[in-house]
């Protein structure tokens, strides 16, 4: 039988943006919880492909615009700032914050940005494959930051987002922490010491990032959880008691990466029905209540109501 305890959920990344349509919404059975009230970051995913930032900053506006939309239509409450978060888990309010992940074809002089901001742009992440920004965790050619790269991560810091790491090579990340003294998420990334994969953390990276006070967000695909490309109820536990080794609890959370991973997840959880609550019976049962609110989103709900401006 599922575990009963109440707490307030954040996760730090799905792309569930992408499959609102006419029949799919937002929110779905799958993507928030049904025990507990829930923040979630919604992502614009935008890769850089064959396209140029014009094309991309004009479909990361439309994805704005269908996030409104869906906020307004589905009532939910828009995190734009720290006094935001307080109302939303005083209230137990189901709640989201607009998040970019690839960069959007943003640069430090674009226009965009200042309507971003104003919407409640919260975490950037510069990078998904290589861009004009960064070199990715995929690159052939790690020459990390470019110059229109580390413009961008200022102008971040001036408008108070926060600055997503999880997609960038060690180079990239590097470059940014050296430039930027501002604290940085890794949205959803795994550790590497666990699982090879260079889209995770190696150890130097997580004390890195839990140094400044930042989160670290499970991701439950099956290739970042385990190098067989499977992943069972174990792999998870095995991320997170290292990142509980390595770094305790405060700097651990979810970032799940729903709607983000070609439907492939760990074989016991049922894709139908909330992943979220799933995932929190499993931790239930091998860690202490206060330690999966933590994990769950305390961490995450700690860190918006100190670093949203």
């Amino acid at each position: 039988m599922p575990m009963e305890f109440n707490m307030f959920i954040a996760d730090m990344h799905c792309d569930s943006l992408l499959t609102v349509n006419g029949d799919t919404g937002l929110v779905n059975p799958y993507n928030f919880s049904t025990n507990n009230p829930q923040l979630q970051f919604v992502a614009s995913f935008l890769e850089k492909g064959n396209t140029t930032p014009e094309q991309r900053r004009r479909q990361l506006m439309k994805h704005l615009n269908v996030y409104l939309y869906e906020c307004e239509r589905l009532g939910l409450m828009k995190i734009q700032e720290g006094r935001d978060v307080f109302r939303a888990v005083d209230n137990e309010l189901r709640s989201v914050t607009f998040t970019v992940e690839g960069g959007g074809g943003l640069f430090a002089d674009s226009k965009e940005l200042d309507a971003l901001a104003t919407a409640g742009l919260s975490v950037l992440g510069l990078c998904w494959d290589d861009n004009e920004l960064a070199s990715s965790a995929w690159t052939n050619n790690d020459v990390g930051l470019s110059g229109e790269g580390r413009a961008l991560v200022q102008r971040c810091n001036s408008l108070g987002v926060t600055l997503d790491v999880s997609h960038l090579s060690d180079k990239s990340f590097y470059d940014l922490m050296e430039i930027s003294p501002m604290p940085v998420l890794a949205t959803h990334s795994n550790f590497r010491e666990v699982s090879a994969s260079p889209r995770n953390l190696t150890r130097d990276m997580a004390k890195e990032i839990a140094a400044r006070g930042g989160v670290i967000g499970l991701n439950i695909y099956p290739p970042f959880l385990s190098e067989s490309g499977k992943a069972e109820k174990e792999d998870i536990l095995r991320h997170i008691d290292y990142g509980l080794s390595l770094l305790g609890d405060r700097h651990i959370g979810f970032g799940f990466d729903i709607d983000g991973t070609d439907g492939q997840y760990p074989a016991w959880i049922d894709p139908t029905v909330s992943m979220h609550d799933q995932v929190i019976d499993l931790l239930l049962s091998h860690y202490s209540s206060a330690t999966v609110e933590r994990i769950a989103g305390l961490n995450v709900i700690d860190f918006l109501k100190d670093n949203l401006s």
